[in-house]
């Protein structure tokens, strides 16, 4: 491999390339494909200097484009984009989740290298390399547009951005904590276009915009509300798309598309009932893993007529070929490959989901997947011939084939390098001692008891059990007025058959905790919880636990929660205002305000308006109170 035609870092900006990943080399090798162009115009330097668009598509599957083969969908611009680029027609997510996927497609890197493994957990680790640090480092102004909470710059994902907007609506007047979970497109599109029309036009930019619409809940934006009645799905992936088309507008007349790379990458897919899983991350199958990726170059270059790239490829390619077309070293070891190396027909990408595990005490899945073929590892593995049957409906059929003994060999091989996901479970971010031994003398335990039940039960035997669950939830948001006993009495019922089914679910005891919260029973509410907690610690149950002691009368636990809901993330706005409220109820105004600004200032996206209120109705306590 050379590097001579490779253009050099700066060695005053090695320190701040230097920042890999645990087991990476300090080295950076040139981005060196050693294969063909992928199209005219897409080639090794190609759009060297050029400006960069990430277009991250948040649920959307590739079948679902009209570029891609899908019927009656309404696309136009992300058909355009890949009639005159390249489109990856086995381009794979390794992870059915927003925020690990997006880390491996920001990284290069697996679920396992970088650490991130569920939605709402750890954060990307401060010394991973991300694309946006690797193009700073080249002179680029970089910028990010997210729209949804769960890529929040909290989870690290904002590493290299000079501007990471992440601030989603407020719906006004409300006084909750927790703010909005996302943003419409068209709001994240007026976001984008706001910057670039105030930016320094003198630097190139690399700027990442990410769609939320398609997630569920379905709601389609006008005019395609009407247009697709009961195709919600597919009418929010065409307000994507129109939302991308103003985008692309807004450069054509500019003239910035005459110098822009543009790559659109969809984070995961939907399953939208297939394999009976209703939305996403609790299988591995084709509907939720196989997703968009487009390729184009600057308009100002020879054009391919819209190629399809047959090669099986994965996100965390997306990061080392964007760095090859523009001729930017990156870091030596990475999983992903550039789309421009040399292809390997035994290439086999892997696949995981770590949620049936985290979220409900079931098993993990790991898969590899070839061109023709898919190993699943789980209690009962499958295997799946792609070629012969691409909607995986032969379950276990030539499971006992060379074929699936070799993938799952490899398989195997991969995973022992990695950490055991098994203690992954139970550890999460460890607390201090002192805050353990504080909650050990109020009654909660730091560690689960030794049922061996976790990580035993199969996903796909267990997916009725998360449709019961995912009923609870809509039974209990929908439990007002004089139906609500009745509703809630049924959500209850809900989450108890699933426990006694899969007794470690922290998602059926956290809705056991809401609904009988809801209920009145706040005692029989916080024991749901402290088994919650026992099986993995989490900043959001012990804010949950404070909330309840608060209103169950006991105080004096109130500190000792917040304390170590603060340990595992700092910025919790919810423990400050938890923390304000044990004050307020003290009579120590001052002292609950300062609690109220500090989670306004720290965490403004879940707490302005619950700060907001409640900043104002202790500054009016304290005024009563002196009179």
């Amino acid at each position: 491999m050379t590097t001579s035609q490779a253009p050099t870092v700066p060695q005053s900006d090695w320190p701040a390339l230097g920042r890999t990943a645990v087991g990476w080399g300090a080295c950076l090798l040139a981005a060196c494909s050693g294969g063909e162009p992928l199209a005219p115009g897409l080639g090794r330097g190609a759009s060297a200097g050029a400006n960069v668009l990430l277009v991250t598509l948040d649920t959307t599957r590739a079948d679902h484009l009209t570029c891609f083969g899908a019927q009656g969908a309404s696309t136009p611009n992300l058909d355009a984009l890949a009639a005159r680029g390249v489109r990856f027609s086995q381009a794979l997510t390794c992870v059915p989740l927003t925020t690990p996927a997006h880390a491996s497609l920001l990284t290069g890197l697996y679920p396992p290298s970088h650490g991130v493994r569920n939605n709402g957990e750890e954060p990307l680790p401060a010394a991973c390399v991300s694309l946006a640090e690797l193009l700073a480092a080249q002179g680029y102004d970089t910028a990010a547009f997210v729209s949804a909470f769960v890529l929040d710059r909290r989870y690290g994902l904002d590493q290299g951005f000079a501007h990471y907007d992440d601030r989603l609506p407020r719906r006004e007047g409300d006084t909750t904590f927790g703010g909005a979970q996302e943003r419409p497109g068209q709001a994240t599109t007026d976001a984008l276009l706001a910057w670039i029309a105030g930016r320094d036009a003198r630097r190139p930019f690399f700027a990442w915009i990410h769609y939320y619409d398609a997630h569920d809940p379905y709601r389609p934006p006008a005019p395609f509300d009407s247009r697709f009645k009961g195709r919600e799905y597919a009418g929010e992936i065409a307000g994507v798309d129109a939302q991308l088309g103003r985008v692309l507008q807004a450069l054509e007349s500019s003239g910035v598309a005459d110098n822009l790379l543009i790559a659109v990458v969809g984070d995961h897919g939907e399953s939208l009932g297939q394999h009976g899983e209703s939305t996403h991350g609790r299988t591995l199958y084709e509907e939720v893993m196989r997703v968009p990726w487009i390729l184009a170059g600057p308009r100002g270059q020879a054009q391919t007529g819209g190629r399809a790239i047959e090669r099986v490829v994965s996100i965390v390619d997306v990061m080392p070929t964007i760095l090859d077309l523009l001729d930017v070293p990156f870091p030596k070891d990475l999983d992903g490959r550039s789309a421009l190396a040399k292809p390997e027909p035994d290439r086999a990408v892997y696949l995981e989901t770590m949620m049936p595990l985290f979220n409900n005490g079931w098993a993990p899945l790991f898969a590899l997947r070839s061109a023709r073929a898919k190993y699943i590892r789980a209690p009962r593995p499958e295997f799946f011939q792609l070629d012969q049957d691409p909607f995986e409906l032969s379950d276990g059929a030539g499971i006992d084939s060379g074929e699936a003994r070799a993938l799952a060999g490899r398989l195997e091989q991969r995973l022992s390098g990695w950490p055991d996901p098994l203690l992954l479970a139970s550890r999460g971010r460890p607390l201090g001692s002192q805050s353990a031994q504080a909650l050990q003398a109020l009654g909660y335990t730091s560690a689960p008891s030794a049922d061996g039940s976790i990580g035993v039960l199969d996903p796909k035997d267990m997916l009725p059990a998360w449709e019961e669950i995912e009923e609870a939830i809509r039974l209990r948001s929908a439990a007002v007025g004089a139906d609500a006993p009745r509703k809630l009495a049924s959500a209850l019922a809900h989450v108890d058959r699933v426990l006694a089914r899969s007794p470690r679910d922290r998602a059926a005891l956290e809705q056991r905790a809401r609904i009988l919260t809801a209920q009145g029973r706040l005692d029989e509410a916080a024991a749901a919880l402290r088994e919650y907690t026992a099986i993995r610690p989490s900043s959001d149950a012990f804010v949950f636990l404070a909330q309840l002691a608060q209103a169950r009368g006991k105080p004096e636990e109130v500190e000792p929660l917040v304390r170590a809901a603060l340990e595992l993330e700092p910025s919790h706005g919810g423990a400050y205002i938890a923390l304000g409220n044990y004050h307020l109820e003290r009579g120590e105004f001052d002292l609950a305000v300062l609690q109220y600004e500090a989670a306004l200032r720290l965490d403004p996206a879940r707490a302005e308006g619950s700060a907001t209120a409640r900043i104002a109705a202790a500054r009016e306590a304290q005024a009563a109170s002196a009179r």
